[in-house]
């Protein structure tokens, strides 16, 4: 289930016919809307694939936090050692959190370190954006609110940078304090894949 249908259902929302109906047909204009300006503006960002997209800068991403306050990656959080978590779909959580779970655990009570989750949410969506970040903020924690930022637009930049080239999948960046990418990973996490990112990472302080 995506991330905006599962919102909308936590929240208990409910749409009348009428109102479901003029939705969905604005909705299904706005897709065919990103689509064709995905199409045009592909060729305005750097190709990049996983293989070196190490040691690159984090692409800057502007967005609400759950808080409502205004996150800025990576420059606002530079000095930190940040694990990046980005998802397309719901059913991404279980792979984040099987990221997010163990670091939180092992430098949770260091400042110097920061986990954020991006969710990342097509356009179309963002005329019920209330109703999918209400829907979040009901299953999250209130001291974590202001550590998922979710993003609505055209996204397909950011996968073809980042290297995310399946959206079913969670993928996991560790910054640097200066905002550059030092690891990467995608899907479930492993033994030896969280053995890797907390060798990386504390060799990054």
């Amino acid at each position: 289930m995506s991330f905006h249908l599962y919102s909308l259902i936590s929240n208990g929302g409910s749409l009348i016919k009428k109102d479901q109906e003029n939705l969905e047909q604005i909705i299904s204009e706005e897709v065919e809307s990103s689509k064709n300006e995905a199409i045009n503006q592909r060729d305005a960002y750097p190709e990049k694939t996983e293989k070196n997209i190490i040691g690159q800068p984090f692409p800057e991403i502007t967005s609400k936090s759950l808080a409502g306050n205004v996150v800025t990656f990576p420059g606002a959080l530079e000095g930190r050692v940040i694990l990046i978590c980005i998802a397309f779909v719901r059913s991404a959580q279980d792979m984040i959190d099987s990221w997010t779970r163990p670091f939180e655990r092992k430098f949770g009570k260091d400042s110097r370190f920061a986990v954020y989750e991006i969710p990342m949410i097509n356009k179309a969506w963002k005329i019920v954006s209330w109703a999918i970040d209400s829907g979040m903020r009901s299953g999250i924690p209130v001291e974590k609110h202001g550590n998922v930022v979710t993003f609505y637009g055209d996204y397909s930049g950011y996968q073809k940078t980042l290297g995310m080239d399946d959206t079913n999948l969670a993928y996991v960046f560790l910054l640097d304090p200066k905002g550059i990418i030092r690891w990467k990973g995608q899907g479930y996490s492993r033994p030896e894949t969280e053995i890797e990112l907390f060798e990386i990472a504390e060799i990054l302080i």
